[in-house]
């Protein structure tokens, strides 16, 4: 595997997405309720969180085009390429995000609005970055399940951040019935992404099985042949993932009201397997050499 860089790139850039959409969403509702000034404290740190994790992402990306020009050269094709307005959607993501983040930090409160814009910037760039593996001619990226995947990631690790850094770290700045309703909501956009990703798996695999009998294979790599012989990977991310999602569920339905209080271990657990999980699926998309 020498696709750590992609990996990675994808990962970082999609989470910092998806907890720019949460920050943006959580922090209206904690300045409803506990004010702009607890508002700003909680979301301040995933600010700078979601800052970081773009900009080593974006220098990931620059990475693995092997020499720092080809960044420069790959932007001269926006028009018909669709690597060309990745590498730019994601300049301009990173852009926006920190200048909003700088906005908020000078104003020294959160302005939602804002952070949904963010968010909306950065949809597109999943968009284009899902794009980018569709138009290839690996036969396994070239389906619209890659786009249920990229999505479906934004969602599950969006949320997942969401509860460690902003919901857990809320405990005792705002009231126990908001902090139920952001892990909540989190964990019903767990199960979102998880469930799209399911309903497309069938399709996805009918796709594959059609290909493969009809001796379709992809040069110079066999993807067909790489896909099948990590079934058990993948069957491990699912499990994971589900189970992440399973003790999410279960420490809400046990604490209630006060699931972020009393069931915090539990949250965390199954954050973290939810995000381990999202990088299990992301190894064996890219592991096809």
């Amino acid at each position: 595997m020498h696709e750590w860089p992609l990996i990675a790139f994808t990962l970082l850039i999609q989470a910092s997405v998806g907890a720019t959409l949460f920050a943006g969403l959580f922090g209206c509702w904690i300045n409803k309720s506990a004010g702009q000034e607890h508002g700003f404290q909680v979301i301040r740190p995933v600010l700078l969180t979601i800052c970081i994790m773009t900009a080593v992402g974006l220098m990931l990306s620059v990475a693995h085009l092997g020499y720092p020009m080809n960044a420069f050269n790959s932007l001269r094709h926006a028009g018909s390429s669709w690597l060309s307005r990745e590498i730019i959607s994601t300049g301009v993501f990173f852009g926006v995000i920190c200048l909003v983040s700088l906005r908020m930090l000078i104003a020294k409160r959160i302005l939602p609005t804002l952070l949904l814009i963010a968010a909306i910037v950065g949809l597109v760039d999943v968009f284009c970055m899902a794009e980018v593996y569709r138009h290839t001619m690996v036969v396994t990226w070239a389906h619209i399940n890659t786009q249920f995947t990229f999505f479906g990631s934004v969602l599950a690790l969006g949320a997942s951040i969401s509860v460690l850094l902003i919901a857990l770290k809320s405990k005792g700045k705002v009231g126990d019935e908001l902090g139920f309703k952001m892990v909540f909501v989190a964990a019903l956009f767990i199960g979102i992404s998880l469930v799209g990703r399911l309903a497309v798996l069938p399709c996805y695999i009918s796709a594959l099985q059609a290909l493969s009998s009809a001796g379709g294979a992809t040069f110079p790599i066999d993807a067909l042949t790489q896909f099948n012989q990590s079934a058990c990977l993948r069957m491990t991310g699912w499990i994971i993932g589900l189970l992440g999602l399973l003790l999410t569920v279960l420490a809400i339905y046990k604490g209630r009201s006060q699931a972020v209080a009393k069931q915090a271990s539990m949250l965390t657990l199954g954050s973290l397997l939810v995000i381990a999980a999202e990088i299990v699926s992301r190894y064996t998309f890219f592991m096809i050499s």
